[in-house]
């Protein structure tokens, strides 16, 4: 450790129970969100965030979404990247078929479309756990990339199988530039890790946690792992929905193509 906590005392349970309680981690959090705001954009070329920061922002949020799933609530998933292509496939046609929505909602609708498939692939975690759920969890890969290559309407009948994003545009703002690209997820990741940090501390973290540790001994004590596990399920996969989605809008220029196979 760097530091000690000694002589931090907290004499009220809201100030015990602070997402950052140590004063030198939120100093030395505040100082990295200024650093990546306001220095990195006026150091950095156009290369550097477009082969490094923009995808390093983008698999964050799929890592934090993985992360809930494994990390707190103890269940192995080796097929999450179907869950990026659901959500970019499903953000495509929602900009495709439904050109007025702000891309905000469309991320919103991606993530839950990918929320949903993910709570399905979950269901075999009722029964079954380690490494007999990382294979029922790897069906997921397959039975997507089966999906999007024989079902043609998903790339809107393209007869190479790949399709074109569109621009993002927010409120008459388009996200073009790659300063404008990185300053964008960056926003987004820290929405999303405020998000996760505040789940992880409530209620339904600590069933995760409790599901992780001693499933028999947390399901004695009242918790329900069909609400557990697929809740984390579907946090999980709505987050790697949301990240395919800006995989495939923000991090590739308008007019790049996904590929379905």
């Amino acid at each position: 450790m760097f530091y000690r906590e000694n002589g931090q005392f907290k004499s009220t349970y809201a100030s015990d129970q602070q997402m950052l309680p140590i004063l030198q981690d939120r100093m030395l959090m505040f100082g990295l969100l200024a650093f990546a705001f306001g220095v990195v954009p006026l150091v950095v070329s156009d290369y550097v965030f477009l082969s490094l920061l923009i995808p390093f922002l983008i698999l964050t949020v799929a890592a934090i979404g993985l992360n809930l799933l494994v990390g707190y609530c103890g269940q192995i998933s080796i097929g999450h990247a179907s869950f990026m292509a659901v959500g970019a496939y499903a953000a495509y046609n929602l900009v495709l078929r439904v050109p007025q929505l702000n891309f905000l909602i469309v991320l919103v609708i991606a993530g839950l479309i990918a929320a949903t498939l993910g709570m399905i692939f979950g269901v075999p975690s009722l029964r079954i756990k380690g490494l007999y759920l990382a294979v029922a969890t790897l069906a997921a890969q397959f039975f997507t990339d089966w999906m999007f290559a024989r079902v043609k309407w998903f790339t809107n009948y393209s007869g190479s199988g790949s399709v074109s994003s569109a621009p993002v545009e927010l409120f008459g703002w388009r996200v073009d530039t790659p300063v404008e690209k990185y300053l964008f997820l960056l926003g987004l990741l820290i929405v999303f890790t405020l998000v996760a940090k505040n789940l992880v501390r409530g209620r339904i973290g600590r069933e995760w946690m409790a599901m992780r540790d001693m499933d028999v001994a947390a399901e004695v004590i009242g918790i329900r792992p069909v609400y557990a596990k697929l809740t984390a399920f579907a946090i999980s996969s709505f987050y790697c929905g949301v990240a395919g989605a800006l995989w495939g809008f923000v991090h590739w220029a308008p007019g790049s193509r996904l590929h379905s196979a």
